[in-house]
């Protein structure tokens, strides 16, 4: 019998050259997939960082706009507030000019013929009026009326009377100097 001998050794490292490069391909393969995940997950990563940088910066952005929007809406509650003062300042004016007009008004309707004015001034809720008459019962019957009929005064007082000066021929006066103190109703109390 005959022995044949194969000489096998060209053929084993034909396949272990080949299982090489199976293994350096895979290994390429997998650093290359590798490489391109890593890669992927960095550049998701990186925009997500530049979307919330941008998103801060619109917030920032909206923060600044809504304080300063908060400052102009206090601005104009500011403003409001003094206009609302200046808009009862001038009704408690307009209350008080109708009240000193409807006061100018009674008096000038309600004087007697007998009696003259001289002057008429209001402070603090009084109002004085001096005059002069010659009739001292038309007088006290006018500060009766005042008193008496209408809603314009709390109390009216006569202070003073001064008589007529005697003496001195017939050139002497017969006028009858006055003063009444009339304690006026406020501008709480005018007529709506």
């Amino acid at each position: 019998m005959r022995v044949i001998l194969f000489n096998l050794s060209p053929y084993r490292v034909l396949r272990e050259n080949k299982r090489r490069r199976r293994v350096v391909a895979e290994l390429c393969a997998g650093l290359l997939a590798g490489l391109l995940f890593c890669y992927s997950v960095g550049s998701e990563f990186s925009d997500r960082v530049a979307r919330k940088e941008q998103f801060l910066g619109n917030l920032s952005a909206m923060e600044s706009e809504v304080a300063t929007r908060a400052q102009e809406v206090q601005a104009m509650k500011d403003r409001l507030a003094v206009l609302n003062r200046q808009v009862s300042a001038l009704k408690a004016v307009e209350e008080e000019s109708l009240l000193a007009s409807q006061w100018v008004s009674f008096l000038d309707g309600t004087v007697p013929n007998s009696v003259s004015i001289t002057r008429v001034s209001a402070a603090k809720d009084v109002m004085t009026v001096n005059g002069f008459t010659d009739a001292v019962s038309g007088l006290a019957a006018w500060v009766d009326q005042m008193e008496a009929g209408n809603e314009l005064f709390h109390s009216v007082d006569l202070i003073t009377l001064t008589e007529p000066a005697t003496g001195g021929g017939e050139k002497a006066s017969q006028r009858h100097l006055f003063e009444i103190k009339a304690s006026l109703r406020g501008g709480n109390d005018a007529p709506r």
